[in-house]
């Protein structure tokens, strides 16, 4: 970059000291969080795990059951993303349908299941049912696709901040 007007670069700094370098961190995050669930997404699709793309939507932005949470203070800018499908917004404690197929889960006691048999051959779960299946107990190792994905996306992230610093520099400072 070549600067013949040093007054104005000065107004540019003091304009991105002012006002626009939380929004630069802001749309950095962004970017971050988006691709960390595009990486979710591709792990996801790559392992197989959906059937009905209820999960997948939920690790979209604005979709079902998506979390995208903003914490800004004076100190740090923090984005929380991932999904809370199945969990139960008021019960903290409940798992949801995502962190099982993650970390994986046991039946511990034979129990009823009401729902049917699609076309496809896929069981799907109606509350309603007079038909079902008895889960029998069991255990199911977790996939980790999350935590794939989160590793795969750390080994990146660095290049990332500094391809969108880059970028959001250039865009204020022109």
């Amino acid at each position: 970059m070549i600067v013949n007007d040093f007054d104005g670069l000065a107004r540019r700094f003091r304009k991105l000291a002012d006002q626009g370098m939380k929004r630069v961190l802001t749309n950095i995050a962004e970017a971050l969080g988006e691709t960390l669930l595009n990486h979710i997404i591709d792990e996801i699709d790559r392992q197989g795990l959906i059937d009905t793309g209820l999960m997948w939507n939920s690790f979209t932005r604005g979709g079902d059951g998506n979390v995208w949470e903003w914490d800004v203070d004076r100190n740090s800018i923090t984005l929380e993303v991932g999904s809370d499908l199945g969990s139960g917004i008021n019960d903290q404690g409940v798992w949801g349908y995502p962190r099982l197929i993650n970390d994986g889960y046991t039946i511990h006691k034979a129990h009823w299941v009401p729902g049917y048999w699609n076309s496809g051959g896929s069981f799907v779960y109606d509350r309603k049912a007079k038909t079902g299946f008895m889960a029998k107990p069991r255990s199911f190792i977790g996939r980790k696709y999350f935590d794939i994905a989160v590793t795969q996306f750390e080994g990146g992230m660095n290049q990332l901040i500094i391809q969108r610093l880059d970028r959001e520099l250039e865009r204020v400072l022109r």
